[in-house]
């Protein structure tokens, strides 16, 4: 199968839908575009198996003239072991939420076009991560900014647009507002990501003479450069990756995308849009090993991140932002690891955090769903005995995001926190900090939702469907074994091989071995697993006294540290200010002129009031007119006999 088929399937889906709507009555556009998504997993499961030592590549047409080399950079395909486990991700867990949503959205009145909004999605983050030149990524790095502005702004109008209860509609006007700033804030600091990446792909081509990925790998080697140039690129890089993934500075925008409909937080937030500055850096690899100085700028981003995002996440009371300063976090986690050159450690907890994060969004949408929009987990409480399979798949997602064995996250988390303690023990401190932390919010998610006495509004809080069952079963199941994909040596390996993952993506990828003696290894991860037992009993602690909502360590985190207000103070307002100082002025000149335009029409408008179309009035005035002039006449041949 051509690997053109894997972004093509998704983006017919999206053109039937939007130029057909009336064509896929009721839930049968979601089913179309199901299907797609569920075709484009197959062929990216054929191609993957098909795949042997040589990545697979495959150029379709010419597309951008490059007249110094005579050449064209065309359009093309790369498949290798990183793309494909990039396509892996995107469609099967992309297909999982568009099941989800089949349920999730079907009351919804615009129930076809979100379905081909998600279609567009998957397709352009199918793009970026098979392209094989960085134009052609850009592609579908600004697609998906498209597709992520379309989404997160879904609800623009409000959930309840349509209500006739003045309340109702005033309460769905001001989160349709909500919502639009929400997306518009997204879109925006992109931008300032995107610019980043094309000065990266200028000053890329100035050196190289090409932009084509699999060329400039080759060139980077053996064409020598100034160091402070390539230096410069890849740092130029980082900001494009910062902007996508969230990260520090540019992280503000992420939890704010909550805005958009849950399905659309799981698909953002755990498997496509958030991790395509990880695969940036990870495609650019042969870049940042000859770049240390841009690599430790990559480590220090993701180490501030991860610990920014965890401590915005201790406090927060909606049950989506929560989860969203953990992605925050997590990001971090993948960006110091490839920040060290521990590219297989950073991609592993990608794909595992795919997995748990896309599954507690999930749950929480269920929760979401069964308790009429409530997103406060203070209404919460006592969800288990309402929701018992939802409570079982929860459990699994904080299990594996807090780092305990056997769950998935307790193997990528150790193998980043192990590179961190071989390069950089600061970092290591960081890490292993931010595991208590991470452990200790989830804990308290937990807690507020799943246990003790429920505290919400509706009566009788029902079970989520057989549509929204399935993928939290799945993902419960890849959530709790899919770290068994990469056992370290150090471990009883169950008959399984050992460091699987790292042996498949080191095909693809360069693996830079670690040696750390095996005591250590087992002291490092004896020392994370304390760290996520520890961060769950400070949880039970704080649920049962509620100290932490009353210090002011609770004050700092619910307001993410203030950085969102220090953005508002510093360019929100005076951009305000200035835009209403501007529109004042406009108003003056649009009052002036408007002023000038009335004195010279008024004499016009006298005598278009003379213009009454009767006949007897034009007689009358030409009668007056001639007396006039004939007195005028008289008067001044009297005044000349006169004198």
């Amino acid at each position: 199968m051509p690997l053109y088929l894997l972004p093509l399937l998704p983006l017919v889906g999206f053109a039937l839908l939007m130029c057909f709507p009336k064509a896929f009555p009721g839930k049968t556009g979601g089913y179309l575009a199901s299907l797609m998504v569920l075709l484009s997993f197959v062929v990216a499961v054929t191609r993957s198996l098909g795949l042997d030592g040589t990545p697979d590549h495959e150029s379709l047409w010419p597309w951008l003239p490059n007249m110094a080399l005579g050449a064209n950079l065309n359009i093309g395909f790369y498949f290798d072991q990183l793309s494909a486990l990039m396509t892996l991700i995107i469609t099967g867990i992309g297909f999982l939420i568009h099941v989800y949503s089949l349920s999730y959205m079907s009351h919804d009145a615009k129930f076809t076009r979100f379905f081909a909004f998600l279609n567009l999605f998957v397709s352009m983050m199918l793009i970026l991560v098979l392209a094989d030149s960085y134009p052609l990524m850009f592609v579908g790095w600004e697609g998906v900014g498209v597709a992520s502005f379309l989404l997160i702004g879904f609800w623009h109008s409000g959930r309840h647009s349509e209500a006739s209860d003045r309340d109702v509609l005033e309460a769905s006007t001001r989160e349709g507002r909500a919502n639009s700033d929400a997306a518009r804030k997204a879109f925006i600091m992109n931008r300032i990501g995107d610019l980043g990446f094309m000065l990266g792909m200028f000053l890329l081509y100035k050196l190289y003479g090409t932009l084509s990925i699999p060329e400039l790998a080759g060139q980077a080697q053996g064409t020598r450069v100034a160091q402070s140039a390539i230096e410069l690129a890849c740092l130029f890089l980082l900001v494009g990756a910062v902007g996508k993934s969230g990260q520090l500075p540019l992280t503000t925008w992420l939890p704010d995308a909550m805005a958009g409909p849950t399905p659309v937080s799981a698909l953002i937030h755990a498997a496509t849009m958030v991790t395509a500055g990880v695969y940036l850096i990870t495609r650019s690899h042969f870049l940042y090993e000859l770049a240390p100085a841009a690599s430790n700028w990559v480590a220090w981003v993701g180490g501030l991140t991860a610990l920014y995002g965890a401590l915005s996440a201790l406090n927060q009371s909606d049950i989506k932002k929560i989860l969203a300063y953990s992605t925050v976090s997590q990001l971090g986690y993948m960006f110091m690891a490839v920040g060290l050159g521990a590219y297989s450690a950073g991609v592993f907890h990608l794909l595992t955090h795919a997995f748990f994060k896309a599954l507690l969004f999930l749950c929480a949408g269920a929760v979401i769903h069964a308790l009429h929009e409530e997103q406060d987990v203070r209404a919460m409480g006592g969800m288990r005995k309402f929701m018992p399979f939802t409570h079982i798949a929860a459990l699994m997602g904080v299990l594996a995001i807090s780092g305990i064995p056997i769950w998935s996250g307790f193997f990528s988390k150790d193998a980043i926190l192990a590179a961190a303690w071989a390069q950089n023990p600061w970092l290591y401190v960081i890490g292993l900090g931010v595991a208590l932390l991470t452990a200790f919010y989830m804990g308290r998610w937990y807690f507020l939702v799943w246990r003790g006495e429920y505290r919400g509004a509706v009566p009788h809080p029902h079970e989520a469907d057989g549509l929204m069952k399935l993928p939290l079963g799945v993902l419960a199941l890849l959530a709790t074994l899919g770290g068994l994909l990469n056992i370290p040596t150090f471990l009883p390996s169950l008959g399984l091989p050992a460091h699987a993952f790292d042996d498949y993506l080191g095909r693809a990828i360069p693996q830079h071995a670690h040696h750390i003696p095996v005591s250590t290894e087992w002291l490092l991860t004896a020392l994370a697993v304390l760290a996520g037992l520890l961060g769950l009993g400070w949880a039970w602690m704080d649920h049962r006294r509620r100290a932490l909502a009353d210090g002011p360590l609770g004050q700092v985190s619910t307001s993410a540290l203030y950085l969102d207000n220090l953005y508002n103070g510093l360019f929100a307002a005076p951009s305000r200010a200035a835009a209403q100082g501007l529109d004042a002025v406009d108003r003056g000149v649009d009052a002036g002129l408007s002023g000038v335009a009335r004195n010279a029409g008024a004499p016009g408008s006298l005598f278009a009031r003379m213009q009454s179309g009767y006949v007897r009035a034009y007689a009358v005035s030409m009668v007056l007119g001639t007396a006039l002039i004939i007195g005028y006449w008289a008067l001044t041949m009297i005044g000349r006999g006169g004198s």
